[in-house]
């Protein structure tokens, strides 16, 4: 493939914010093989505030909330566009459909092994089988029918300057997950609290502005001084600033993990309800503190090597499986 030939690339990718942090940097890869093209990505409200800190990218928003209007909409706004190819990095058929609004002349998706909600329908070439078990595998198998082969992190975000006003020494805990079933135990994140104020560092809890966040956030800084908590006080984009800053970021299965992979800032991840190996912070698998392995095994009567990719956890409350104690001693190795 010559690339003076892709001159405009089309990426779909609309949430949820973590996996938008996978592609963030498989798209980053792909600019430096292309560096004279003009990528537009096609992604969600929330998400196209992440997706603008990459300078070049020309974001297109779609909320999901509009349906079929807002799919005529994007149809008339890039109707004069013709693709030379597209990255169809979603597997909902909700954006399968979107993507037909594009005209484009090569549609390239999973392969059929990753391939769900039946998008090689939707799609003229398939990704070669990924060369790893990650989201960001597939991702990157995708980007390489253009011959993108590798990643690069931190990636090269334009943050915005925001003076938090913290020490040097900080720790993000983010202790809710997009789904209540993500979160951790009121006790283990205060025990995790306490050992970071012990070791001299500052605890910073973030999260969204949900009721739930904000009193559960309150029940874990109760009765202890010293601790900052910003939950429902920062944007994405400060979000990014804040966890570029910090020496760790602990946390579930959520955006503010894979930002921090984004960012260079190591990761303990707390995991339960999905495989580590697939959806665990990329670059910090060996710091992530899991019983999905055991909890998936109970659950379906096989070893995890034998279930399917994307296999999850359906017991509500697998995150209280996870140890206190082991969390502590992950933690006393990464500060």
């Amino acid at each position: 493939m010559q690339q003076e030939n892709i001159q405009q690339i089309a990426v779909v990718r609309l949430s949820a914010l973590g996996d938008v942090c996978h592609a963030v940097a498989v798209v980053q890869a792909m600019m430096k093989v292309y560096p004279t093209a003009k990528i537009t990505w096609i992604t969600s409200p929330l998400e196209a505030r992440l997706v603008r800190l990459l300078e070049g990218v020309d974001v297109v928003e779609y909320d999901k909330k509009t349906g079929f209007s807002g799919m005529f909409e994007l149809r008339a706004k890039l109707k004069y566009v013709t693709f030379d190819a597209l990255l169809h990095l979603q597997w909902s058929s909700r954006s399968s459909v979107l993507t037909r609004m594009l005209k484009v002349n090569r549609r390239i998706g999973f392969s059929l092994s990753r391939s769900r909600e039946k998008q090689h329908w939707f799609v003229n070439e398939l990704a070669p089988e990924p060369l790893g078990d990650h989201v960001l595998d597939s991702f990157l198998s995708v980007a390489s029918v253009l011959g993108v082969t590798e990643v690069a992190f931190p990636c090269q975000l334009t943050l915005p300057e925001i003076d938090f006003n913290l020490p040097n020494s900080y720790v993000v805990v983010n202790p809710c997950g997009s789904k209540i079933e993500k979160n951790w135990t009121l006790e283990g994140n205060r025990a995790v609290v306490k050992r970071i104020l012990e070791k001299g560092c500052t605890p910073v809890l973030t999260g969204g502005p949900s009721e739930l966040e904000i009193n559960f956030s309150q029940n874990i800084e109760a009765g202890m001084d010293g601790v900052v908590n910003l939950v429902g006080k920062t944007s994405v984009e400060a979000m990014c600033t804040l966890i570029k800053g910090a020496l760790l970021v602990v946390s579930p299965d959520t955006g503010p993990a894979h930002i921090a992979t984004l960012v260079g800032t190591p990761v303990l991840g707390l995991y339960a309800l999905s495989n580590p190996r697939r959806t665990g912070p990329y670059k910090d698998i060996k710091n992530v503190v899991s019983v999905y392995e055991e909890l998936a095994e109970k659950e379906y009567k096989k070893p995890v090597s034998e279930l399917p990719w994307a296999t999850t956890v359906h017991d509500p409350k697998a995150m209280q499986h996870i140890r206190v104690e082991r969390v502590l001693a992950m933690l006393d190795t990464l500060i």
